[in-house]
């Protein structure tokens, strides 16, 4: 006997909508907000049918738009509710139900020229739906996000392990491309934190659609766009480079972080070169040119030889993630290429500066 709705929890999409006027919402930004978020991102949730969405709204504008867009309208007798059905697309392998929970003093809206299907309960409509062909659909379509998703979450994961990123999300749309659907072969990536606690956003694009991203002044600008949304961060996030007046403060920080004391810093045609002497007589040399030119070396007390680099220099277009990679023992035979999460920004990497010192006993 299957379980009553009651005992499962339904997702409310108003809290995705906070930071925009009523005005700004469409019934279409509604569906590509949830359509965008499907993937993973529901798997927390306990669910009546496992490929059968639960979302509600108690805002009436919202409500209104969704039932003049819905597929389907449901009345289900028994319990006197009205369910809006969205079908299961290539975007999103759940076939997603919306209902009404207004607040005190809300009217139910509904469209009175949208015809509404009668309909015994509720539990007669998930025995409609609950179909073969519709578990295959939903089964297809998690692999197919699993083949196309595998290189942009095998990345976050990388900086999730090795960096300060704690929380990631991946838009993607058909093949990867979140603009047009096809095969993603890059992607454009912003990440928002401190040397605690960073979130990333990651937009897999094709070729074409990468070019149409570098026109935004920032990442943020880019989604914004595929949202028809204004959004003013452009300022904020648009720096390739550690400002120079900063640099002073980046280099006591990390510094005091990895338990040594401030070296020698000087500025050169490729950026900034920061020395940073550990109590055991390693040492790092941090060069901070722009996010995409950078290196981290580390070196073993009277060695010159380098111990360990991470850099983005394009030598190593075999690896994967290029031109990020490390080297395990930098001009050695014994040498280890590998790919890198870095970001060029000590403030999140500094677990990895951590991990790799504790690690060559530094």
């Amino acid at each position: 006997m299957r379980a009553t709705l009651k005992d499962f929890p339904l997702f409310s999409i108003d809290t995705a909508f906070h930071p925009l006027k009523d005005e700004e919402v469409t019934g279409e930004l509604i569906e590509v907000r949830i359509s965008s978020m499907s993937f993973k991102n529901f798997d927390f949730l306990e669910k009546k049918v496992s490929f059968v969405l639960e979302c509600v709204t108690e805002k009436p504008y919202f409500w209104k738009l969704l039932s003049s867009s819905a597929e389907k309208i449901f009345f289900c007798k028994k319990e006197s509710s009205t369910i809006l059905y969205f079908n299961q697309t290539v975007d999103c392998g759940y076939i997603k139900l919306y209902r009404f929970r207004p607040s005190a003093n809300a009217l139910l809206y509904l469209d009175e020229t949208v015809h509404a299907s009668e309909i015994l309960s509720e539990e007669y409509l998930y025995n409609l739906i609950d179909t073969e062909s519709a578990r295959y659909v939903f089964k297809a379509w998690n692999e197919h996000k699993e083949r196309v998703t595998s290189l942009p979450t095998e990345f976050v994961e990388g900086r999730m392990k090795n960096t300060s990123v704690e929380k990631a999300m991946i838009f993607s749309k058909g093949d990867g491309c979140v603009v047009c659907g096809d095969v993603a072969q890059c992607y454009a990536a912003t990440t928002v934190g401190d040397l605690n606690s960073a979130f990333i956003m990651k937009l897999p694009v094709c070729k074409e659609h990468l070019d149409e991203a570098r026109k935004f002044p920032s990442n943020f600008s880019f989604l914004a766009s595929l949202f028809s949304l204004n959004m003013d961060l452009d300022d904020v996030y648009k720096s390739h480079k550690i400002d120079d007046e900063l640099i002073p403060l980046v280099h006591e920080t990390i510094a005091s972080e990895l338990n040594g004391s401030i070296g020698m810093s000087k500025k050169t045609q490729r950026g900034w070169e920061l020395w940073i002497n550990l109590s055991s007589g390693w040492k790092w040399l941090l060069r901070l040119g722009s996010f995409t030119d950078y290196a981290y070396v580390l070196f073993e007390p009277n060695v010159k030889k380098e111990r360990y680099r991470a850099d983005s220099a394009p030598d190593h277009p075999d690896v994967k993630f290029f031109p990020m990679h490390e080297h395990s023992s930098p001009n050695r035979k014994s040498d280890i290429v590998s790919p890198s999460f870095l970001y060029g920004h000590p403030f999140f990497d500094l677990k990895r500066l951590r991990d790799v010192g504790n690690d060559l006993g530094a």
